[in-house]
């Protein structure tokens, strides 16, 4: 028989990331609960598996440290070796260094038996008792001593199911999808309601339309409004899964900082779009690894302080109607508001003295703005918060924080649900439709003759006395063109301010699917996507937050500012 060993080499690569994520998981867990004997018996069945798979494709390498890894899990099974910091440090190092390995099998390399010889070494030597793993780890462990003895919200239970993989590591009931065909799937649908929708208003202007054929096509209008849901949900996944994964880096990041700190989950059941889970993962990472650079005091100060030496670092989640708000919480430090307000003099803000609480916590999201006394491998470039807060408005979001000094920071992240399906606000500028996101809308107004601007790019419009900047969409756009008196003002967010869009038409709200953009438009600022209108031709996305900042930079909106 035949066997195709490219295919199992795929599908081993797939298993082992999955193996390894539930190992790192799994054993991150049993530091807190270093008694659990269930936990070591399924982080060893882990390393068993992937030591067997290897073997069986001959991959020499992999399988000895796999099984060098299996035998000082067997140590600790058999009570030969203790569950600590310095066991947990090895076994994450040997995680990233079969991750390494699956890196170079994945790009066609072949295995370094040298380099894997020594890793084998060090793990032998720790399971027979006369190794003490690398001096690093162990300088490390020393450093930021023993564990708590509080146990934490585990960030994966051993031998429990969730989200279709076991805490062994086996694949549980839940079938993986390519993402790519589940949006292929949702475009389709999306197609098929609008085709529908015209079919029902061919019917319904046809003389004598047959009334048993309006209320099949309504049946399955519902039907197909069903399906394009069932898609919807299928994208969806908990917090959970990617909440999860920062449990490493808050070990790694106060250890490396020689700190103490624990990661907490809440919220861990809601659910949000793939998307905006996989593109708020290096936001959260940033965040945590600012919250122990800045906020966690070394366990001494906090001691002195009378607080318990190990922070803790809080990753909530909570729906809010479309919304899902994601909080980093910490009980560090706090920011320090006379450093801030020193900055901002050094600035030359003429305000500085006068500045409120609020107000100096928004300076932290300027660009170029950090109160580091010195650069670190984590912070002290001044290119930290103000790239947290475009990445989440790139998302449709909002970023806030609140900070008590001597307390700790709490940053509050605002989400949509879904980057695939939004709540659109549709709107026409000289004949097209276009479509604001409808979380980005505060409200709508008519523009006074007097305050309409005609031939300028923009003007200044009364809102309920208070003076609101408005531009009209059509010049921002495409500014090449003649600016026109716009009719209707879409009032939407901008940073802490408010900004005026000049429309012709507003048309309201609808549901709409958004389709990604294709190459030649990919280059367009402003446009994050496209949808179909009703009668099955294209409409745009409008991304608010770039397209005020290229209003900005082109300066077609004076007062804005693309920071």
């Amino acid at each position: 028989m035949d066997i195709d060993r490219a295919a199992l080499l795929q599908l081993f690569l797939s298993d082992s990331e999955e193996d390894l994520a539930r190992l790192e998981t799994s054993v991150l867990a049993l530091e807190d609960r270093p008694n659990d004997a269930d936990g070591v018996a399924a982080i060893f069945r882990i390393a068993h598996t992937l030591k067997g798979n290897a073997a069986i494709l001959a991959l020499d390498g992999f399988a000895r440290v796999a099984h060098a890894l299996e035998d000082v899990l067997h140590a600790v099974r058999t009570r030969q070796r203790a569950v600590n910091g310095e066991l947990v440090t090895l076994v994450l190092g040997t995680v990233d260094a079969l991750r390494g390995m699956l890196a170079s099998l994945r790009a066609g390399d072949a295995e370094d038996l040298a380099r894997h010889k020594s890793l084998e070494d060090e793990l032998a030597a720790f399971a027979a008792g006369s190794g003490q793993g690398s001096a690093a780890a162990r300088d490390r462990d020393e450093t930021a001593g023993p564990p708590s003895d509080e146990t934490p919200v585990p960030a994966a239970s051993p031998g429990s199911e969730v989200d279709g993989v076991s805490g062994d590591g086996r694949t549980g009931p839940a079938l993986r999808i390519e993402m790519a065909k589940v949006d292929q799937l949702l475009d389709l649908a999306a197609r098929a309601l609008v085709v529908q929708g015209q079919m029902g208003a061919a019917l319904l202007e046809s003389e004598g339309a047959n009334g048993d054929l309006v209320e099949l096509h309504q049946r399955n209008e519902r039907l197909l409004m069903e399906l394009q849901d069932w898609i919807i949900e299928a994208r969806m996944i908990p917090v959970s899964s990617f909440f999860r994964s920062h449990t490493r880096a808050v070990r790694d990041a106060a250890r490396t900082q020689r700190k103490r700190a624990r990661l907490r989950i809440e919220g861990e059941r809601v659910r949000v779009d793939t998307g905006i889970g996989e593109n708020a993962r290096d936001v959260l990472t940033h965040l945590i690894r600012n919250a122990i650079d800045h906020g966690i005091e070394p366990p001494a100060v906090r001691a002195a302080q009378g607080k318990n030496p190990e922070g803790t670092i809080v990753l909530r989640a909570a729906q809010n109607g479309n919304q899902v708000v994601i909080q980093v919480a910490d009980d560090g430090a706090g920011f320090n508001l006379a450093k801030i307000r020193e900055r901002a003099r050094l600035l030359g803000r003429p305000n500085a003295e006068a500045m409120s609480t609020e107000e100096l916590h928004r300076l932290v999201f300027e660009a170029g703005f950090s109160t580091a006394e010195k650069v670190t491998a984590m912070s002290g470039r001044g290119v930290g918060m103000d790239v947290v807060r475009r990445n989440v408005e790139d998302l449709h979001g909002t970023v806030d924080v609140e900070s008590v000094e001597g307390k700790g920071t709490t940053v509050e992240l605002r989400l949509p649900l879904s980057l695939s399906v939004i709540e659109g606000f549709w709107v026409d500028v000289a004949g097209t439709d276009y479509v604001l996101p409808l979380d980005d809308v505060v409200e709508c107004l008519e523009l006074p003759e007097g305050g309409r601007g005609v031939g300028e790019a923009g003007g200044i419009a009364d809102l309920r006395g208070e003076p609101l900047a408005f531009v009209h969409l059509g010049d921002i756009l495409d500014a090449g063109r003649p600016s026109r008196p716009a009719g209707q003002i879409v009032v939407v967010r901008h940073r802490a301010t408010r900004v005026g869009l000049g429309v012709d038409v507003i048309h309201g709200e609808r549901q709409t699917v958004i389709k990604p953009l294709g190459r030649l438009f990919r280059s367009v600022a402003g446009i994050s996507g496209s949808t179909m209108r009703p009668d099955g031709t294209v409409a745009f996305v409008i991304d608010v937050a770039r397209l005020l900042r290229s209003a900005a930079r082109q300066g077609v909106a004076p007062g804005l500012s693309d920071a």
